[in-house]
């Protein structure tokens, strides 16, 4: 890791020793946060808000943010999550800087919050194969036929490892929750599917979508690390049970049962 400015671990401190300056930025953010209504546009007011923000605030910052959601505040779990489903958002940070907010934060003790700055681990996977097992067209006839009324080829088409066949499907009005969780829990899968169903303005906020994604072992580790935080107590005991996730996302599930405000 890289060696931390002495201005930020100071900068740190002196958040640690009172918290209030750290408050008031999270307050102004939440409140521009909770003034959107466009789901595109929220996702531009946590933006500028990474980017106004110094290391040493925004690490702050983050970690009242985690400190709140725990306590229930609902509009601080409101914005935790969207950062949650919206893992590029932090990851669209100059690679620099996530490892010197990693390096801070990590030095600091701010946990949790170190966690947010890591990117995707190497994969061992093997490529999936097929675009579409079940429906051999090409792509283009595929992305077309993803609007349609055909209730057996939206069966079909959601086993497509094709994102922008995803995308298609995921913005079909007929779509319904139990399509949506089948391409969350579908593995083998593409990366980049469960990135598009993530990202979904539509299905991003729900909770039984967020849960099958956290639980496939196909997803990138910054977001299920990021939606592991979002678990209902009950599942967050269940990830820590099973053997088929990462080792390091069980270990999350565990830390976050171990505090007493755990949901």
């Amino acid at each position: 890791m890289p060696p931390v400015h002495p201005g930020v671990i100071s900068r740190l401190a002196s958040y640690q020793a009172d918290p209030a300056e750290a408050d008031t930025l999270l307050d102004a953010w939440l409140r521009r946060f909770a003034g959107v209504s466009d789901a595109g546009l929220r996702k531009t007011v946590l933006r500028e808000g990474l980017d106004s923000l110094d290391d040493a605030s925004l690490i702050a910052v983050l970690d009242q943010l985690d400190r709140r959601a725990r306590r229930g505040a609902g509009d601080a779990r409101w914005m935790l999550t969207e950062l949650a489903v919206s893992p590029g958002v932090l990851q669209e940070l100059p690679y620099e800087r996530r490892t010197e907010l990693y390096a801070a934060a990590r030095q600091l003790e701010y946990r949790e919050v170190a966690q947010r700055f890591l990117g995707d681990r190497p994969t061992t996977r093997t490529k999936t194969g097929a675009d579409n097992p079940h429906l051999e067209l090409a792509s283009g006839i595929r992305k077309s036929a993803a609007r349609a009324r055909d209730r057996n080829l939206i069966d079909r088409l959601l086993h497509d490892r094709d994102p922008g066949v995803i995308r298609g499907l995921l913005d079909n009005p007929r779509l319904v929750e139990r399509d949506a969780v089948k391409i969350a829990a579908l593995r083998p899968t593409a990366p980049e599917v469960l990135h598009e169903l993530a990202r979904h303005p539509r299905w991003s906020s729900n909770y039984r979508v967020r849960k099958a994604l956290a639980f496939n072992p196909w997803t990138p580790t910054s977001l299920a690390r990021q939606l592991v935080r979002t678990l209902l107590k009950q599942d967050l005991r269940a990830l820590r049970d099973t053997g088929t996730v990462d080792s390091e996302l069980r270990a999350e599930a565990n830390l976050l049962l171990a505090r007493p405000s755990a949901i």
